[in-house]
C-alpha cells in the first residue's frame, strides 16, 4: 500500500502510532539510508534483528529469513518518507516483498527526490506495482475540531477561527499553534479566540497574518451546516440550521 500527501497533515505521526499499537515494524528513510546495503541495515534495525554480517549479499540473505517468516509470523512494515529512496532501492525492497509477502505501508510527501525525468519515469513504473495507492487531502473541519476539543479550545467563534487556519495551513501548524496557546495558560484554563488572535501574532511578524484564522484561501467556501428536523406540539415541521 502507498499513501501520499502535502507536509504537515501527520503521516508520521500516525505511522508511529500505528506501530505502538499493532506491533508494526517501523522505520523512515533517510539520506544514509538511500543505498541498497543501509537500506537493508534500516530492515534490521526496524525488526530488532542483529546484522551478523557486513557484507550486502549476506543482510539480504537475512532479511530474506525473517521477513519471509522463517522465524515465526512477519510483522507489518511501514516506512515513512519513502519518496526519499532512490528507484533502485526501491525496487529492491518491492522484491523482498514479492518475493517473502509481508505486508507493507509505503508513506510520503507527494514532491519526490527523483529530478530527472529518467528517474520520475522509473519512479512511475515502480509505483504502478504496488496494488493499493491513496493520497491524504487536507484537514477537514472535523479534523480541526476534534484537535481543538483536545486542546481545551471554548467558543464557537474560536472553533471557527482553528477550523479555518487549519484547512488554510496544515495540521501540524494547527497543533502547533494551539500548544503555544496552552503553554500562555499554563496548562490551565480553556483557549478563547483572543488568546489564539495573540499567539498568531506573536509567532509571526506578518501584518495579515489573522487572515489565515478569518479568511479561506484558494476560493473555499464554508461547508453548510446540517439541517435539522423538529415537529412542533401542533404537528407543524420546522427547519432549523
Amino acid at each position: 500500500m502507498l499513501a501520499v500527501g502535502k507536509a504537515g497533515l501527520g503521516k508520521t505521526v500516525a505511522l508511529r502510532w500505528i506501530a505502538d499499537q499493532s506491533g508494526a515494524a517501523y522505520c523512515e528513510v533517510a539520506q544514509h539510508t538511500r543505498a541498497i546495503r543501509p537500506m537493508f541495515k534500516m530492515l534490521h534495525d526496524a525488526y530488532g534483528v542483529q546484522k551478523d554480517s557486513k557484507h550486502t549479499y549476506d543482510l539480504a540473505k537475512d532479511c530474506m529469513n525473517f521477513l519471509g517468516g522463517r522465524y515465526g509470523p512477519t510483522r507489518p512494515l511501514l516506512v515513512d518518507e519513502y519518496q526519499n529512496f532512490t528507484p533502485t532501492v526501491l525496487r529492491e525492497l518491492l522484491h523482498l516483498q514479492e518475493r517473502c509477502g509481508f505486508p507493507l505501508l509505503l508513506a510520503g510527501n507527494t514532491h519526490r527526490l527523483a529530478s530527472t525525468r529518467r528517474d520520475t519515469h522509473a519512479m512511475d513504473q515502480i509505483e504502478s506495482r504496488i496494488g493499493m495507492r491513496f493520497e491524504i487531502g487536507q484537514p477537514t473541519r472535523e479534523d480541526c475540531v476534534r484537535i481543538g476539543a483536545e486542546h481545551n479550545v471554548e467558543g464557537t467563534d474560536s472553533y471557527e477561527a482553528i477550523a479555518i487556519y487549519g484547512e488554510n495551513t496544515s495540521l501540524r501548524a494547527l497543533c502547533y499553534l494551539l500548544q503555544n496557546c496552552a503553554a500562555g495558560t499554563s496548562g490551565f484554563g480553556s483557549i478563547r479566540l483572543p488568546r489564539i488572535e495573540t499567539t498568531l501574532r506573536g509567532m509571526s511578524c506578518a501584518s495579515d497574518v489573522l487572515k489565515l484564522l478569518h479568511e479561506r484561501r484558494n476560493g473555499r467556501q464554508p461547508q453548510p451546516q446540517a439541517t435539522r428536523r423538529s415537529k412542533r406540539a401542533n404537528g407543524e415541521t420546522v427547519l432549523s440550521r
